[in-house]
């Protein structure tokens, strides 16, 4: 029969263990709140709906289109990567985004297949990451490319990448830009969500294929997945990846996604030039 006194060593051990566990969560969440806290994140959030007319109803578009993604690759040039071992049609694809249809295809990896089929729900009428849930098809993507405002968003070269279906509801808006840090520029990305933002901190590498891999797995300071709300950002358990590779005068893409270690999400893509595709090429 179990005493007084063994049943109180017993509370007293499983009192220590949850105050252990709880100071690992506290010094964790701490950990991740100061690596947010040393990355330049976009502000810009939405209200409910996102849409592809986002920048229009919450005025921090300039007006102008833009080309591109980036304005120039060889901006990016760091250890890791060497802007003139592109492929010219990879090159192309970044400096002229705009230019490109994006044809995609969608697979959730088991596991999470039930949380992508409710979230399909919400994000449809979001229209914000649209993405077909499991069983679903994909479709093609059309391009535009907008200068947000710098008072809006005061990152470098920021500019809102909206891709719609073909029934011009949108799939994905995100507000893309860049930040230095050492001596290397990354691509930071916001997609805009209510009351909050989802932003990707990624590092470019050249790939001997003449493709380019953007990820967030490289191991260097500012790379990551944040989530930013109106009381700051936190570092996320979640990691992605952008492989490109050159296709004809087009590319071809992969982006995979994990969520603590395990892979949920692979997109592929494939880019036509709309002027290629007029011309017959």
């Amino acid at each position: 029969m179990t005493t007084q006194r063994e049943r109180r060593g017993r509370v007293a051990v499983l009192f220590a263990a949850g105050l252990a566990v709880v100071a690992l969560a506290v010094g964790r969440l701490r950990r991740a709140v100061a690596r947010a806290d040393s990355v330049p994140l976009s502000p810009l959030f939405a209200r409910w709906r996102v849409g592809a007319d986002y920048l229009d109803r919450h005025g921090v578009a300039t007006g102008d289109s833009l080309p591109g993604e980036m304005d120039d690759v060889a901006t990016y040039e760091s250890p890791e990567f060497e802007p003139d071992a592109l492929d010219p049609a990879v090159r192309r694809f970044y400096e002229r985004t705009a230019e490109y249809d994006l044809g995609y295809s969608v697979r959730w990896h088991p596991g999470f297949r039930l949380g992508a089929t409710l979230a399909a729900r919400a994000t449809s009428r979001l229209e914000q990451l649209n993405l077909p849930a499991p069983g679903g098809i994909g479709g093609t993507l059309r391009s535009r490319i907008v200068a947000v405002e710098e008072r809006s968003d005061p990152r470098d070269g920021a500019r809102a990448w909206i891709r719609t279906d073909d029934d011009g509801v949108a799939v994905i808006v995100a507000v893309y830009a860049s930040h230095v840090s050492g001596d290397r520029r990354y691509v930071n990305i916001a997609v805009p969500l209510p009351a909050s933002n989802l932003s990707t901190v990624l590092l470019p590498r050249t790939c001997e294929d003449g493709g380019v891999e953007l990820t967030t797995r490289a191991g260097t300071d500012d790379e990551g997945l944040y989530l930013v709300t109106p009381l700051g950002g936190v570092a996320l358990p979640l990691a992605q990846r952008f492989r490109v590779r050159p296709d004809g005068d087009g590319v071809r893409a992969v982006h995979e996604m994990w969520a603590f270690g395990r892979q949920f999400l692979t997109v592929e893509y494939a880019a036509e030039s709309t002027e290629s595709r007029r011309s017959g090429g």
